[in-house]
C-alpha cells in the first residue's frame, strides 16, 4: 500500500506541475511574442534613433577632444621656449649676484667698446650711458669684474637660435652687449659709438621694480621687423639692492612657425592675439582671425561677430576653454589657452561642419542598420510564436503518459534506498545497498556503500592519527620552550648597568624559528649584542639557529678586542661552511658597543641595515652598512668591519626581514620606507626600548591586519647612556 501511495502521489504532482508549467508557459509565450511584435518596431527604431544621437554626440566629443588636446600639446611647446630662455637668464642673473657678493674670487677680465670690424661676429661689447665717468676707477673695477659674465652671455646667445642679443646692465651705467650687430651702434659718419642709458628701457625699469624675472610687451624690431619680447631679471649686491639688470631679447619667429605648422582636418589652424585683442600670428590671409599689425590693427574686441569678440575678451583675460563661436559667418569650435610669457592667448579653431558631416554619415548607417533588425526580428517573432504553439500542443500529450513512467521508475528505487540508509544510520556499517537504476540513484546507492567502507576504515585510524597528532604537537611545545630559554628573555639583562639598556622580542612564524638574537658582556667594558636569521623556517631552522649562535657566542669570548670582531665573523663563517650539506645560510649583524667611549664596531653579514637614532636629532636614520656576504654560503671570506660613535642617549634599532617583507592581505610589503615613518613618528625620547618596540609590533599588526604570518619577526634595540647614566 505504501508503494502504490508514493506511485500515486508522485504521479499525480509531477502530472499536475507538467500541466501547470506548460499551460503558464504556453500562456505567457504567446502573451508576450504578441505584445513584443506590436512593440517591436517602435522600440527598435527609438534604439536605432538614441544610438546615432549617442554616437554622433561621441564623435563630436572625440573632435573637441582632440581640439583641445592638440591646443594644449602646442602651448606646452610654445610655454617650454619661452621657461627655456628664462631659466638661461635667470641662471645668469644668479652669476652676476655671485660676482657682486664674492668680488674677490674673481679676476678683471677686458671687454671691448663696439668696433665696425666685428660686423656679423658674435662679440661682447661695452656700452656707457650719456655722461658717466668712465675713468672713475671704482667704475672700472665694476667692468673688470662684470666682464666675467661675457662668456655666459656668449654661450647663451650661440647656443639659443632665437635670441636676437643678450646684455647686462648695471645701475651705474654701463652695459655688456652679446650680439652680432655691432656696426648698428655707430651713427652714420661718427667713428665712436654712440651711447645709450639702458636704465631708461622699460624692462630695466620694471625687473628693477618687481625684484624679479620678467617679460617685457612684445614689439617690433628695428632692423628685422620681427616681432620680439625680452626676458629680463634683476641681479644683487650683497647687501640685497639691485645692482642691475640681466636681459635677453628673443624674436618670435619659432612661436609664428608653430602657429602656422598648427592644423587639425581640412579646416583647423592656430593663431595667437595680445593683450589688446589683435592676431599676432594666424596662417590666415584674410579674414577675422588674418595677422594684423601689433601697432595699429583691427581687434577681434571690434569683430562683427558677437560671439567671437566675447570669446576674445575670455582669452585676453588669460581663461582656458573651449566654445562654440561665429567666424566670418561660420560655426566653428574654438580651444583656447593663456601664454603667460608673452601675456597673450593661444587659440585653435575647426568648422563646426567637418565634426557634423561624419556625425550625418554615423547616423545614416545607423538608421539603415535598425530597419535591417527590425525586418528580421519580426520575421523570427512569427516563426518563434508558431514553434512555440506546436511545442504546447504535443507536450500536453504526452505529459500524462511519461509522469507514470517517470513516477515507476524512481520510486520504486527510492524506497530502497530509504530503508538501506535507516539501516546504516542505526549503527549497521556492513550493510550493502543493492541497486541497479543506470542512474544517479544507483550512483547514490554506490557512494553509501563507499561511505560505510571509509568510516569503518576511518574509525580504525581515528585513534592512531589522533595519538600521533597529540605526540608531534607535544614535542613541538617543547622545542619552541627550549628555543625561547636559549634567547635572553630577562628584561632588564644588566640591572647594574646604567650606561647602556637592551631588549628584544622574537616571534617565530611556526611553533620554532631561525631567526635568533644575542647579546653578552665581554668585560666591563664591551657589549657585544648581534640579530640573525637562518634561511627557511621550521625545525630545520631552529637547528642551524643553535648551531650558529653557540659558534658564534664561543668565538667572541675568545676575542681580544674591537679590531678582532671581523675575523671573528669570518671564523664563524668557516666553521658553519664545515659540513653544511643541506647548504643553509645566515644573515647577521654583529656589533659590540664600547661602553666608556659610545665607539660601535660592527660587521653586516648580508643582513637588513639597523637604524640608527642621534639624539642630537631626535630621528632616526638607516645605518651605512657594507653588505658582506652570508654567513655559511662559501668558505675562506674575508668579512670588512666599520664603526661609528655613539653619543649619550642615542638608540640602534635591529631587525630581520619578516619586518620589512610582511605582507598584508594585499601582498604588500610593510618596507623600509614605512619602519622609518614609524619610528621617527613613535617619539623615541619618551619611550623606553621595551614601548618602541611595541610602537612597532603595532604597526605591523596594522598593516598585515588578518593576513597570516610569513616569516619570523625579531627586534632588538639598544639605548647608549655613556658615562652620564653611568654617573645618574
Amino acid at each position: 500500500m505504501r508503494n502504490k501511495g508514493i506511485k500515486k502521489q508522485a504521479l499525480l504532482l509531477i502530472l499536475a506541475c507538467c500541466l501547470l508549467t506548460l499551460l503558464l508557459s504556453g500562456g505567457i509565450a504567446i502573451y508576450g511574442m504578441t505584445d513584443i511584435k506590436s512593440s517591436a518596431e517602435k522600440t527598435g527604431r527609438d534604439i536605432g534613433q538614441s544610438a546615432a544621437e549617442n554616437s554622433s554626440k561621441a564623435l563630436q566629443q572625440d573632435a573637441q577632444r582632440d581640439l583641445s588636446r592638440l591646443l594644449e600639446e602646442r602651448g606646452e611647446l610654445i610655454d617650454m621656449i619661452f621657461d627655456n630662455l628664462g631659466a638661461n637668464v635667470g641662471m645668469i642673473a644668479d652669476e652676476m649676484s655671485e660676482i657682486q657678493e664674492h668680488p674677490g674670487r674673481y679676476s678683471p677680465r677686458q671687454v671691448q667698446e663696439p668696433q665696425r670690424s666685428n660686423a656679423g661676429t658674435l662679440t661682447p661689447q661695452l656700452q656707457f650711458a650719456p655722461g658717466v665717468m668712465r675713468d672713475d676707477p671704482a667704475l672700472q673695477q665694476e667692468i673688470g669684474l662684470a666682464a666675467n659674465i661675457q662668456d655666459w652671455l656668449l654661450r647663451l646667445d650661440a647656443r639659443q637660435e632665437m635670441v636676437a642679443s643678450v646684455y647686462i646692465a648695471s645701475r651705474n651705467g654701463f652695459g655688456i652687449t652679446v650680439d652680432d650687430r655691432s656696426e648698428q651702434k655707430f651713427r652714420a659718419g661718427e667713428e665712436a659709438p654712440f651711447a645709450i642709458d639702458f636704465r631708461t628701457r622699460p624692462w630695466y625699469q620694471e625687473a628693477e621694480q618687481e625684484k624679479r624675472m620678467i617679460y617685457s610687451s612684445i614689439f617690433m624690431d628695428v632692423y628685422s621687423g620681427n616681432y620680439g619680447i625680452t626676458c629680463a631679471a634683476p641681479y644683487f649686491t650683497a647687501s640685497g639692492e639691485t645692482a642691475g639688470v640681466v636681459g635677453a631679447g628673443m624674436f618670435l619667429n619659432r612661436i609664428k612657425d608653430i602657429v602656422r605648422k598648427t592644423s587639425i582636418g581640412e579646416t583647423g589652424f592656430g593663431f595667437i592675439i595680445d593683450k589688446d585683442g589683435r592676431v599676432l600670428f594666424s596662417p590666415k590671409l584674410e579674414g577675422s582671425l588674418a595677422a594684423v599689425d601689433i601697432s595699429g590693427g583691427a581687434s577681434l574686441f571690434e569683430a562683427s561677430d558677437e560671439s567671437l569678440a566675447a570669446v576674445a575678451h575670455d582669452m585676453v583675460a588669460g581663461n582656458t576653454g573651449l566654445q562654440e563661436v561665429m567666424v566670418d559667418g561660420v560655426p566653428c569650435y574654438l580651444a583656447y589657452r593663456p601664454l603667460k610669457a608673452m601675456e597673450c592667448s593661444f587659440g585653435i579653431v575647426m568648422e563646426v561642419a567637418e565634426v557634423t558631416m561624419s556625425a550625418r554619415a554615423n547616423e545614416q548607417v545607423i538608421a539603415d542598420s535598425t530597419n535591417a533588425f527590425l525586418d528580421t526580428l519580426n520575421h523570427s517573432i512569427r516563426s518563434s510564436l508558431l514553434a512555440v504553439l506546436v511545442l504546447v500542443l504535443l507536450l500536453l500529450l504526452l505529459v500524462p503518459f511519461l509522469s507514470n513512467k517517470v513516477a515507476t521508475r524512481f520510486v520504486q528505487p527510492i524506497h530502497e534506498l530509504s530503508d538501506g540508509v535507516r539501516e546504516i544510520a542505526s549503527g549497521n556499517l556492513d550493510k550493502k545497498l543493492d541497486i541497479r537504476t543506470g542512474n544517479e540513484i544507483e550512483h547514490l546507492a554506490v557512494c553509501f556503500n563507499a561511505m560505510t567502507d571509509e568510516l569503518q576504515s576511518y574509525m580504525r585510524n581515528l585513534t592512531k592519527v589522533t595519538a600521533e597528532r597529540e605526540r608531534i604537537a607535544t614535542e613541538l611545545d617543547v622545542a619552541t620552550r627550549i628555543q625561547e630559554s636559549m634567547l635572553p628573555n630577562i628584561f632588564p639583562p644588566f640591572p647594574e648597568r646604567q650606561d647602556f639598556d637592551i631588549y628584544a622580542t622574537m616571534h617565530a612564524a611556526k611553533h620554532v624559528g631561525g631567526d635568533f638574537y644575542d647579546f653578552y658582556l665581554l668585560d666591563e667594558k664591551h657589549l657585544l649584542f648581534t640579530i640573525a636569521d637562518v634561511s627557511g623556517k621550521g625545525v630545520p631552522a631552529a637547528l642551524f639557529m643553535v648551531i650558529a649562535k653557540t659558534i658564534l657566542k664561543n668565538f667572541a669570548l675568545t676575542m681580544g678586542g674591537s679590531d678582532d670582531l671581523a675575523p671573528l665573523v669570518s671564523c664563524t663563517n668557516d666553521q658553519l661552511c664545515q659540513n653544511n650539506d643541506a647548504m643553509m645560510f645566515v644573515t647577521a649583524f654583529v656589533g659590540m658597543l664600547e661602553l666608556d667611549t659610545g665607539r660601535l664596531s660592527y660587521v653586516n653579514a648580508g643582513h637588513n641595515p639597523p637604524l640608527v637614532y642621534r639624539a642630537a636629532e631626535q630621528r632616526f636614520s638607516f645605518l651605512d652598512v657594507k653588505r658582506n656576504f652570508v654567513l655559511g654560503g662559501m668558505d675562506e671570506l674575508e668579512f670588512h668591519g666599520q664603526e661609528i660613535i655613539l653619543a649619550p642617549q642615542d638608540r640602534i634599532f635591529l631587525y630581520t626581514d619578516g619586518v620589512t617583507e610582511a605582507l598584508n592581505e594585499e601582498k604588500e610589503l610593510y618596507g623600509e620606507e614605512r619602519l622609518l615613518s614609524c619610528l621617527n613618528g613613535a617619539g623615541a625620547e619618551a619611550l623606553s626600548l621595551e614601548e618602541l618596540l611595541a610602537v612597532v609590533r603595532s604597526s605591523l599588526t596594522e598593516h598585515v591586519k588578518d593576513a597570516e604570518q610569513s616569516d619570523d619577526i625579531t627586534m632588538l634595540a639598544l639605548v647608549y647612556r655613556g658615562q652620564a647614566g653611568k654617573e645618574a
